[in-house]
């Protein structure tokens, strides 16, 4: 029967695993934001092509994760572990995906960068970024206060985006002609909110991993917690007697 050290190792081994995942995602958004705001096709290219690699780690994370459970029936903190493992891998995979598409856009923009400029992006892209590394660290640091510092920036980002479609849409008005670019630029500002989308819930996966609460339905497990308290302060009323 596995022992407590065999599971200690399989879990680094997975730590290890998530880790280089979320370097390898970091650098698809890096070389895709350049790509995106530099107009640079090459790197784009170069992007698309590496998606495949996050792919294949998403793969091996996932049976590294069916190995842990298969093996060694985890309880409590190492369960949570590892529901937390599949859900940021999930997660990660699809931040990739965004990647991927913002750098599809970067060929439709190369002579576009003044408009580029007028809209939100660029602060879009940095703080997201800033989000993605925030989320990397506290994974490693086990700290659940950068996590949760992480989920409340994924607002800003919302705001920056809703400027930027604003802003998009005043443009097309005022010059029809530049519509085809223009579209490219909403779909790369709802990648990038995408992105902190996935981010904050890498995050609060995290918080879920540290803490044993489950913080994405914040609301509903308030509202449960007031529905039992009265349940518990109301007598059921007694039925009329038969006799």
């Amino acid at each position: 029967m596995p022992n407590r050290t065999s599971l200690d190792q399989e879990l680094a081994s997975l730590r290890g695993l998530i880790a280089d995942m979320a370097n390898r995602v970091d650098e698809q958004f890096a070389d895709a934001i350049n790509a995106l705001l530099q107009g640079d096709e090459a790197l784009a290219e170069t992007v698309a092509e590496r998606d495949d690699q996050v792919d294949a780690l998403e793969l091996r994370i996932d049976r590294q994760c069916e190995r842990i459970l298969a093996l060694h029936a985890p309880v409590a903190v190492d369960l949570r572990m590892l529901i937390m493992a599949v859900k940021i891998n999930t997660d990660f995979e699809r931040i990739g995906d965004h990647c991927r598409n913002l750098a599809r856009n970067a060929r439709h923009l190369v002579d576009a960068q003044a408009l580029v400029e007028k809209t939100r992006l660029s602060k879009m892209a940095d703080m997201s970024r800033t989000m993605l590394r925030e989320a990397e660290i506290a994974f490693l640091e086990n700290d659940r206060l950068k996590a949760r510092k992480v989920i409340a920036r994924d607002l800003q980002v919302n705001r920056l985006h809703d400027e930027t479609v604003d802003t998009l849409v005043a443009l097309s008005t005022e010059d029809p002609s530049q519509a085809e670019r223009i579209a490219h630029l909403l779909t790369a500002s709802k990648a990038l909110e995408r992105i902190s989308d996935h981010t904050k819930n890498i995050a609060q996966s995290i918080v879920f991993m540290i803490e044993g609460r489950d913080i994405r339905h914040g609301g509903l497990e308030d509202e449960e917690a007031e529905e039992a308290a009265a349940g518990g302060d109301t007598a059921p009323e007694s039925s009329p007697s038969d006799t």
